[in-house]
Parts: C-alpha cells; sequence; structure tokens
C-alpha cells in the first residue's frame, strides 16, 4: 500500500517588462495564478471567470497591482503606470500595465510584491527585456528588497 501524495502548488509568479516596437511603448505584463489572485482578493465564493469579467473585479484587481508593484527608472523615479485591464487563461490571471519607454533604458529599479501580502511564500520574477537583452529580477521570502536590473557592461 503506497502513502497518500499531497500536492502543493508554489506560490509563484512571472512579470514581462518589455518595450513593444509597434506602440513605443512599455508593456508590463503579469501573470499569477487566478485562484491565488482571487484568494488574496478574499473573493474565494465568485467564479474567477466572473470575478475578472466584473468591472468590480477588474478595478480590485488594479488597486492589488499598484499597491504590489512598482518599476522605476535607474536613477529612482518611478515610471507611471496606465492599467489595461486584465484577463483570464486557463488557471492564469494576466494583467496588463502600459507606461511611457524612458528617455535612458540601460538600468530599472523593480519592486515587485505581488501576492506577497498574502502568501508569505509567495515568488516573483521579473524579465526586463531591452532589445534583444533580458536581465532578471527575483524577489521572494528574505528577498523583498528593490531590486537594480543594469543593461549596461
Amino acid at each position: 500500500m503506497t502513502a497518500p501524495v499531497f500536492a502543493h502548488r508554489m506560490k509563484a509568479g512571472a512579470t514581462e517588462v518589455a518595450v513593444n516596437d509597434r506602440t513605443g511603448e512599455l508593456e508590463i505584463i503579469h501573470r499569477v495564478y487566478a485562484h491565488d489572485l482571487i484568494e488574496a482578493l478574499g473573493n474565494l465564493t465568485m467564479d474567477e471567470a466572473e470575478f475578472m469579467a466584473s468591472e468590480s473585479g477588474l478595478d480590485q484587481i488594479e488597486n492589488l497591482m499598484r499597491s504590489e508593484f512598482r518599476v522605476a527608472e535607474g536613477d529612482g523615479r518611478l515610471l507611471d503606470l496606465t492599467y489595461v485591464g486584465a484577463e483570464l487563461d486557463g488557471e492564469f490571471a494576466w494583467i496588463y500595465f502600459t507606461a511611457p519607454v524612458p528617455d535612458d533604458t540601460s538600468s530599472f529599479v523593480v519592486d515587485n510584491d505581488i501576492l506577497s501580502g498574502a502568501f508569505e511564500d509567495q515568488i516573483m520574477m521579473t524579465n526586463f527585456r531591452v532589445e534583444s537583452d533580458v536581465r532578471t529580477a527575483m524577489q521572494g521570502p528574505g528577498r523583498r528588497d528593490p531590486v537594480r536590473v543594469s543593461f549596461t557592461q
């Protein structure tokens, strides 16, 4: 007889920050597990798709993202993010923001605390893409301070 197996899904998400050459904007795309997002917002009784399709749900998502994610130019000036919206795709929630591209894209500072207020074991990976170069910042338990990424040698 075998022992029962207990699965524990890691609390993790990813963010991509990249210049969209077509629009000339900086795009910020967050991907997190939808059920974790709903739990963090305290809406466990509502269907995920229904919640994310509602104006109230989208407003709550925007407010949470604004309070738990910040990105700045290398000199520390915060970027002014514009909320585009959110959507459900399978088990993931995708949340979209844009910002003007800074004149200097040689470095950025990111503070990605998404869902860490609800889950102390939450890990967030932020990928910065400038032209063909990619830099990654990891934040999670024991590593919550803002991270600087640099594209200069």
